[in-house]
């Protein structure tokens, strides 16, 4: 499930002559020391070498642990989820379908004004569903990717039509 962990890459590799083991401990070194400076100076970062340490002291107690998987080439570390519940997945899957059907409602109310009405803006679907510029936009161009409207210029004189079947 998407929620339960998430994934770092980062190409590259460890340098030569650094193990996995060596970074557990705690030993870095820096592939480039002039961008570590800069982030230093700038305090993105509060040392070299210390987030293997934080990231792993920050599971110590955990059911579960990272993942890491290293290659000539790259890097992974996976960090579990230690927030993640199936029911807290489960609420967010609620939460998605009564979204969608949110959409599909107002997508509805859309349809029907082009019944009536044969073209539609914008600010017109803004009025129409009580929503904001940018979700009026988000559902016209939903509409407009799944073929069920389509878009009639561009800029100022946007405006939507039904589909002709």
């Amino acid at each position: 499930m998407r929620f339960r962990e998430t994934e770092f890459v980062s190409i590259g590799g460890l340098l030569p002559g650094l193990e996995l083991d060596d970074l557990m401990m705690g030993v870095s070194v820096c592939r480039n020391p002039h961008l570590a400076n800069v982030f230093y100076r700038l305090q993105l970062i509060e040392a070299y070498g210390t987030g293997m340490k934080k990231i792993m002291g920050a599971y110590a107690n955990a059911l579960v642990q990272p993942k890491i998987k290293t290659t000539n080439n790259a890097f992974k570390i996976i960090l579990p989820n230690v927030n993640f519940t199936p029911k807290a997945a489960e609420v967010h899957k609620d939460f998605e379908k009564a979204a969608n059907l949110a959409l599909d409602s107002n997508e509805e109310k859309v349809l029907q004004f082009l019944r009536e009405h044969l073209m539609i803006t914008r600010k017109e679907t803004q009025t129409l569903l009580e929503v904001s510029q940018s979700t009026a936009g988000r559902i016209l161009k939903a509409m407009v990717d799944s073929g069920r409207i389509k878009q009639i210029g561009g800029s100022r004189t946007t405006r939507y039509e039904l589909r002709k079947e």
